[in-house]
């Protein structure tokens, strides 16, 4: 069986003023006419993702971003950061999304094993993708009744015919070539390493672009949020239901 791999885009490489996103104009990501979630296919379910990075090359010639995922050296060699702090803030920035969702992230033992696979591009691009290639199983679609809405749209008003699906891995690419740090400084040329991951692993959860800034899922790059903003959650939860207590 085939497995079909779906990309979304990433951060647009500018940083300007823009109307900012409110609680509700959140959207989720369709792909091949579905909305996207891991785990059962419902709405407001929780699930457990592992993650890992890659130990050595991984080809995925039919994903339109990361066909060629790397392990981080070239990241480490980069920013001169040790492999621990990228580490420390790769957990971090999972933790911001378990941290208002069902969601649970652990690290998982090999990458062989990782639901979502972190690297670096093997043809630098841009300034990083998500990947996201969806379960082609029995089980792994919502039935026509349980089709969902854009997160904008009240529920009393159903316009959306799409079903719920479930993913089977994303894959994570950071670009080696580009600048990174670790914390907001105001120079919006080199982009802070967790504020990039958040944005990446919220589409690699199922979200989408609401728009350019004043979420975490916006589309441009900016220091003023260091965490999902009620908009992002809102979103979030709509596919993963509140924090886990």
């Amino acid at each position: 069986m085939t497995l079909r791999s779906l990309a979304v885009a990433a951060l647009l490489l500018m940083a300007t003023m823009s109307v900012p996103c409110v609680a509700g104009d959140q959207r989720l990501l369709v792909l091949e006419g579905s909305w996207v979630k891991w785990g059962a296919p419902e709405w407001g379910t929780g699930a457990t993702v592992s993650y890992g990075f890659v130990a050595t090359e991984v080809k995925s010639p039919s994903a339109r971003n990361c066909a060629a995922l790397l392990p981080l050296d070239g990241l480490e060699k980069r920013t001169g950061l040790p492999d621990s702090r990228l580490r420390a803030e790769t957990a971090a920035a999972f933790a911001a999304w378990s941290g208002v969702t069902g969601l649970t992230f652990i690290a998982a033992p090999s990458a062989a094993k990782a639901d979502i696979l972190i690297g670096v591009q093997g043809k630098p691009a841009g300034r990083a993708f998500t990947n996201i290639e969806l379960d082609q199983g029995p089980l792994a679609a919502a039935p026509v009744a349980e089709r969902g809405l854009v997160a904008t749209e009240p529920a009393a008003h159903p316009a959306a015919a799409h079903r719920i699906r479930s993913i089977r891995q994303a894959l994570i690419c950071l670009n080696p070539s580009a600048r990174w740090k670790i914390g907001f400084d105001g120079d919006l040329d080199v982009y802070d390493l967790r504020y990039t991951l958040m944005h990446e692993i919220g589409h690699a959860i199922g979200l989408d672009h609401p728009g350019a800034a004043g979420a975490v899922m916006g589309f441009r790059y900016d220091e003023k949020l260091k965490g999902p903003t009620a908009s992002d959650s809102e979103a979030a939860q709509k596919l993963y239901g509140p924090r886990l207590r």
